[in-house]
């Protein structure tokens, strides 16, 4: 199974994981933090790096001649896969909007880096595997330390 140039399917899950995430910051607009916290600025990069960097290859297979699954299982294992993480980050976004916790916001962490590295590597497409593990340090070091402030330096 092959893809063009263009991915529709990496635009719906794209869809899916950002709405939560527009609701989330339209309720949040014009927030201020109370407790102090200061970003660090390295980690902000790396984060936006692999966010926009896998965003973009999520649809668009850049520097890949062969895009695609290596087998009709391996599509049936991904879309399993793929399926299951985005109901669990709908079901914790429910959650976090319900009661914001600790748990939960690494939850909704880890599970969008881990549909971009797994979608890289099921698609045999390993730049957006490199921009989900960049993402993924970014993204888990800034949760860790916004949900755990007495823990940092």
């Amino acid at each position: 199974m092959q893809f063009g140039w263009l991915n529709l399917t990496g635009i719906c899950i794209l869809v899916v994981m950002m709405i939560p995430n527009l609701i989330f910051a339209r309720r949040n607009y014009g927030m201020k933090s109370t407790d102090g916290n200061r970003i660090c600025k390295p980690l902000l990069i790396l984060e936006q790096v692999g966010r926009y960097g896998a965003m973009g290859l999520m649809f668009f297979p850049v520097w890949v001649w062969e895009f695609g699954f290596s087998s009709v299982q391996a599509f049936i294992v991904w879309a399993v896969l793929c399926v299951a993480m985005l109901l669990a980050y709908l079901i914790c976004w429910g959650l976090y909007f319900h009661k914001p916790s600790a748990p939960v916001a690494l939850w909704l962490a880890i599970l969008p880096s881990a549909i971009f590295i797994l979608r890289g590597v099921f698609l045999r497409h390993w730049l957006l595997a490199i921009f989900g593990f960049i993402f993924a340090i970014g993204h888990l070091s800034i949760t860790w330390m916004n949900t755990h402030p007495k823990e940092r330096p």
